[in-house]
């Protein structure tokens, strides 16, 4: 790759390729479309159907051997015939270990043309691209907490954070607070948990997003719901009673942006449970795109937030719900600050989070 930005690059991202699915829109917004505007010629895959690959958490386990052989080649095909008639600078990719043949990957490389994978997920699911970190040129992540798991593979690799679509991020800055805080996401047990007790600590917060409104019949929040193998249990959680009084339904794309100006701070929990049922704390999406859009957001303090935005100054972090309670009473009545936070923060995400500031790093990485 040429250590310039890449200047014709294929793409493949699965869950944009599965025919529905909680983050086909998101990655197809801020990849595919984040992409096309940076690079000479963006390739992405046609005629391609990843839902096998992307089945709900409570579908029965299949057989997926026939698809993932078919897919795989399919992509094989479309990448080499890409990089024959128009010469690919690099493969990039956003993929599970299950979702290609790692043969079609060492096949495009000797080509002569570099595959770097991203992986959002390696504290937690690391398993789930082992295989495939094994054979890639170069693996993208954004978890510090990470490096070890791919140190001990001796495998090419680079810790960097999300990149951004700017066309994506408008600027929600608040003007006129509706309310003092939200909570924007679906309901997961810990979820659940952590804002219960922060509502019993006082805490005045709205929650949106999907899998909350249990009236809702849109298919979109059901398939969301199903693919985390989320449902009545989250009812039976101690806390639901609480938070679902302070809870709605989902927002839209088109809703969220004046959503947002009328928020005075976004919330962010941003830990996962590992295979092991331990909490784990690290970079969301949610925590660079709410700051993106001009937010003050305040998330659990953790390295990789640290490392991508100033803290105090770019965003607020807390180390325990006490310390984000009290975050989220003193906040209402600092509204400069909070304003100014997330001018901050929406100025560095704009100028080191995007594709165009990205593509370099990663072409300097491989």
């Amino acid at each position: 790759m040429s250590k310039s930005r890449p200047r014709h690059v294929f793409c493949v991202v699965t869950d944009c390729h599965a025919a529905s699915g909680h983050y086909r829109s998101l990655w197809q917004r801020h990849f595919y479309d984040g992409l096309r505007p940076v690079v000479e010629r963006l390739f992405v895959p046609e005629n391609i159907d990843y839902s096998w690959a992307r089945r709900a958490v409570s579908e029965p386990v299949a057989d997926t051997a026939d698809e993932h052989s078919r897919t795989s080649e399919q992509v094989a095909a479309q990448i080499l015939r890409a990089h024959a008639s128009h010469g690919l600078d690099a493969v990039i990719s956003y993929c599970f270990a299950r979702d290609l043949h790692p043969d079609v990957v060492r096949r495009v490389q000797a080509a002569g043309v570099p595959w770097i994978n991203f992986f959002c997920d390696s504290t937690h699911r690391f398993e789930e691209v082992e295989s495939l970190a094994r054979v890639v040129s170069l693996n993208w992540f954004v978890e510090h907490a990470a490096i070890p798991r791919y140190c001990a593979l001796g495998v090419p690799f680079v810790c960097l954070p999300y990149a951004f679509n700017p066309a994506e991020l408008p600027d929600c800055a608040c003007r006129e607070p509706v309310r003092s805080a939200a909570f924007i996401g679906m309901p997961t047990g810990p979820r659940v948990k952590q804002l219960g007790q922060l509502i019993a600590a006082g805490s005045q917060l709205e929650i949106r997003g999907p899998g909350w409104d249990e009236s809702s019949d849109d298919a979109v929040t059901r398939q969301a719901m199903l693919f985390h193998g989320l449902g009545d249990h989250l009812r039976r959680q101690a806390q639901w009673p609480v938070v679902r009084a302070c809870a709605n339904g989902p927002l839209s794309d088109a809703e969220l942006p004046e959503y947002l100006r009328g928020c005075q701070t976004v919330l962010g929990l941003n830990q996962g449970l590992d295979r092991h049922g331990q909490q784990l704390s690290y970079l969301k999406l949610r925590d660079l795109e709410f700051p993106g859009h001009g937010c003050c957001y305040l998330t659990e303090h953790n390295a990789d937030v640290a490392a991508a935005l100033d803290v105090g100054r770019e965003v607020l972090t807390y180390h325990s719900l006490e310390e984000a309670a009290q975050w989220l009473r003193e906040l209402p009545r600092e509204t400069r600050r909070a304003a100014e936070i997330g001018q901050a923060g929406r100025r560095r995400v704009l100028a080191e989070h995007t594709w165009a500031a990205r593509l370099p790093q990663l072409a300097a990485a491989w």
